[in-house]
């Protein structure tokens, strides 16, 4: 399968599993965990420096997460263009968690 992947794609994944990580963290006390990851969508030729990535949480408790991130490159044409897309779940690390990802 690692002929089908795009040539940049697993720096891209990281740098938006970074971002989502961040936000992630600005809502779960402690330490937390990553836990799944839904709908990743990414599109070939986009890397890390030559995008603009936004992570957003979708929803959120005191034990878990889900952040959507969207990472957008330039266009030949000037405009932008989504580079990928994906959801990314993350848990806190306490051993009395109620929500199972």
């Amino acid at each position: 399968m690692l002929s089908n992947r795009p040539e940049k794609g697993l720096d891209l994944l990281d740098a938006m599993v970074t971002a989502a990580a961040d936000r992630a963290s600005l809502h779960l006390p402690g330490a937390i965990r990553f836990a799944k990851c839904d709908g990743l969508q990414i599109n070939e030729g986009f890397s890390p420096p030559d995008v603009e990535i936004e992570a957003w949480s979708l929803s959120a408790d005191q034990q878990a997460i889900i952040v959507s991130v969207f990472a957008t490159g330039a266009r030949e044409d000037g405009g932008r263009t989504t580079a990928a897309t994906g959801r990314f779940t993350f848990t806190t690390l306490t051993g009395q968690r109620e929500y199972r990802a």
